[in-house]
């Protein structure tokens, strides 16, 4: 019993350090994501402000969402998917804003 409590209590911290640490780069990301996609809608002068302010309460969203994942081969596989997918769309969506103005 007490080695399965000690497996749980490392994976735990495993998880939360790891998102801690890839968890801030996949909340810029998204963040960026968010500015172009509201840059190319055309919203106003707030664009700023909002991807500002987001970052971290999507910074502590991902802290906490890892504690859902059961292993720490699915915390890394979804982090890193997660942050090669708000990369790619950050991108995406910077090259679709750079072409229409």
């Amino acid at each position: 019993m007490a080695k399965d409590s000690t497996r749980r209590d490392r994976t735990l911290l495993h998880n939360g350090l790891l998102a801690l640490v890839l968890g801030y780069p996949l909340a810029i990301a998204a963040s960026g994501a968010l500015h172009q996609l509201m840059r190319f809608l055309g919203a106003g002068p707030v664009v700023g402000q909002l991807t500002m302010w987001v970052v971290y309460p999507l910074w502590i969203a991902v802290i906490a969402l890892v504690f859902l994942l059961p292993s720490k081969r699915a915390c890394w596989i979804w982090l890193a998917l997660a942050n090669a997918l708000a990369a790619i769309a950050c991108y995406l969506l910077m090259q679709a804003g750079g072409s229409a103005a």
